[in-house]
């Protein structure tokens, strides 16, 4: 059974997503595309509302096995955000494609504070031309931030084509520049 938390960032709210002590998903709280219901447990814009309405989400609490890797996920995102943490070392989980594995794979090997285009990616895992093919894998990532698709760039360098935007995609890549004003969460 999927459990979830929310939890106040200087990026907007995150849903984690937690199933047998694994990190499932990471959801930036407006997200494009909107996570499937199978990811969450139940359709994310219900999941909001009750969340926000009950002040937290109706599962958090019910296995207490997950709230461990819970305390941890919340922990080092806070480290993440004060600038004091450059990877994250959870146990996860993300439901993908082998490819999408591979892109996701490639994309966590991008070191903190740099950024890699979508073509390097494509040429790094033996086929230039699949660009597109990246970007959707990265599209679809679902463990935000953990797996830093805000680090992959268009070739000329330009911020496109994040789950929660341009704007935020930014921010994290300031923060990881060392360059973000952090606003409070």
């Amino acid at each position: 059974m999927k459990s979830h938390r929310f939890m106040a960032t200087p990026v907007g709210k995150l849903l984690i997503v937690v199933e047998r002590a694994s990190l499932t998903a990471v959801y930036h709280e407006v997200h494009n595309p909107p996570p499937i219901p199978s990811a969450v447990g139940v359709a994310f814009a219900k999941l909001s509302k009750v969340a926000e309405a009950a002040g937290e989400t109706p599962t958090a609490a019910s296995l207490e096995a997950d709230a461990g890797t819970f305390d941890r996920a919340q922990a080092q995102f806070h480290e993440y955000f004060a600038g004091k943490r450059r990877a994250f070392s959870l146990p996860v989980q993300p439901n993908g494609t082998d490819f999408q594995h591979r892109v996701w794979a490639a994309v966590l090997a991008v070191p903190y504070g740099e950024t890699r285009s979508y073509k390097e990616l494509a040429a790094q895992l033996g086929n230039p031309l699949m660009g597109r093919a990246i970007g959707a894998a990265i599209r679809v990532n679902p463990l935000a931030i953990i797996i830093p698709g805000h680090r992959v760039v268009s070739s000329s360098g330009g911020v496109t084509g994040y789950s929660a935007g341009p704007a935020v995609k930014r921010l994290l890549l300031d923060l990881e520049a060392g360059d973000a004003v952090r606003p409070a969460a």
